[in-house]
Formats: C-alpha cells, structure tokens, sequence
C-alpha cells in the first residue's frame, strides 16, 4: 500500500492551566483503548516548552475506515467522554493522507 493512502490525523488540544499532564495520559489512555488490531500505524503526543498548556497529536492510520471505526469504538468513545473537563477550548485539527512516510510505518 502507498503512503499516500494512509489516513491522517493531526490538531491540537489545550488543557485547562496545569491539567497538561493529566491530558496527556487520558490520550495516551485512548489510544491505547482501541488496541493492536485497529488500524493505527503510528501516533504522537507532542508538547513544546513555551506552550505549557498545549498539546499538539499526529496519528497515521492504515485508512480513514480503521480510524472511524476504532474511535467510534465503546471503549475509546468512553475515554472521549473524559477529555471536555481537561480542556480550556474545543480540539483544532483536521484529517488528511499522509504524502510521505519514513520508517517501519511505511510499510
């Protein structure tokens, strides 16, 4: 499969002051709840040092199908629900197909 079919995900999330870190494990948490088998290649959780607050996410995906699928899933749906309360305004993102792949994922 070309890289240029995978499906991508990218944004970001801003915490409320001081909650980044209990943010950052609540994702980890979700990704980690649609298991082995669901379509996802590869994902980041990303902070920068002038941006205590912001967290910035990439996930490549085998398709857009996987992707719906999994995050739709009960078990991520339910980490979803706990995100709102961490977050100081609405997740920013947009979803695309990644042009270019480097590394195991490219497979």
């Amino acid at each position: 499969m070309s890289s240029t079919t995978r499906f991508s995900v990218y944004g970001r999330m801003t915490a409320l002051p001081g909650r980044r870190e209990e943010l950052i494990a609540l994702l980890h948490e979700g990704f980690r709840a649609g298991g082995d088998d669901g379509g996802l290649l590869t994902y980041t959780i990303n902070t920068v040092p002038e941006d205590p607050d912001t967290v910035w996410l990439t996930q490549l995906w085998t398709d857009r199908e996987s992707h719906d699928t999994t995050t739709r899933s009960a078990a991520v749906a339910a980490v979803t629900r706990r995100l709102p309360p961490l977050l100081a305004a609405p997740p920013e993102g947009s979803y695309g197909h990644a042009v270019h792949v480097h590394g195991p994922t490219a497979a």
